[in-house]
């Protein structure tokens, strides 16, 4: 069974996610998420690596195509309905496992609603790309 996605709008809506995560994570919240971080991980230290990095784009590019995947067994959708089955699928399927690990292990709300947000936001802009931006028919 081959199903046909757009490459091009899922490395594209990885590359767009990976610029947000800098959005979120640092100019908009940065002080905030380092200060919950470093309190539930002592040893975080604002400093590069390149391991988490390369973890973002390579997850981010996966949750693309699992969303490209979604998008298609829905049938046509316009960019609006796109980013809304994006955000409700980060909401509800990501934020809700998310809350309950961070309920059993103490990571605090301000963390799990930075993290839950990040993810229920960055996937609304890839579902709103990838609706956007369909595949030709083959």
């Amino acid at each position: 069974m081959r199903i046909n996605v757009n490459w091009w709008a899922i490395l594209v809506s990885d590359l767009v996610l990976f610029g947000f995560g800098w959005l979120w994570y640092d100019a908009l919240f940065g002080r905030i998420w380092m200060k919950e971080v470093s309190r539930v991980t002592p040893q975080v230290t604002a400093g590069f690596t390149w391991y988490p990095f390369a973890v973002s784009l390579v997850g981010g590019f996966f949750l693309a195509y699992g969303l490209a995947l979604i998008l298609k067994w829905r049938g046509p959708v316009g960019w609006l309905e796109g980013a809304w089955i994006g955000f409700a699928f980060g909401l509800l399927i990501f934020g809700t496992m998310t809350w309950m690990d961070y309920v059993y292990s103490g990571f605090g709300a301000t963390l799990g609603h930075l993290n839950i947000g990040f993810v229920a936001v960055g996937m609304g802009i890839q579902g709103a790309i990838l609706a956007a931006w369909r595949p030709r028919a083959s």
